[in-house]
């Protein structure tokens, strides 16, 4: 049956990746997206697919190369916890094999 999915990840984004290189730390950002699917593997099959395109994103406007985010390993899940969906109506919704514009879930995790 069709539903709505939170899809989460972890990731560094530039500014963090930059960091842990050089200072030895483990800095790491996450966020979501709304996945529209038809089972959780769906939804964690389509959000890595978002993950590292999200990656290559952020890094590709920090004008830095990017590293694969599926390739790092980084944890992802569909979320459960009733108060965390409750709290992510913000993020952006998107179907399987719809990208969602990129721009504005990375507004959603840049570095102040």
């Amino acid at each position: 049956m069709s539903a709505k999915r939170l899809f989460r990840f972890g990731f560094e984004n530039p500014l963090e990746a930059k960091r842990n290189a050089s200072d030895g730390t483990d800095y790491e950002s996450s966020t979501g997206i709304w996945i529209v699917s038809e089972c959780d593997d769906d939804a964690l099959v389509w959000g890595r697919e978002i993950a590292e395109h999200l990656v290559i994103f952020l890094f590709d406007q920090a004008q830095i190369a990017p590293y694969s985010w599926e390739e790092a390993g980084f944890a992802h899940w569909i979320e459960q916890e009733p108060g965390v969906l409750s709290t992510a109506s913000y993020l952006p919704t998107v179907s399987v094999g719809e990208m969602p514009d990129l721009a504005v879930l990375a507004a959603d995790v840049s570095p102040d």
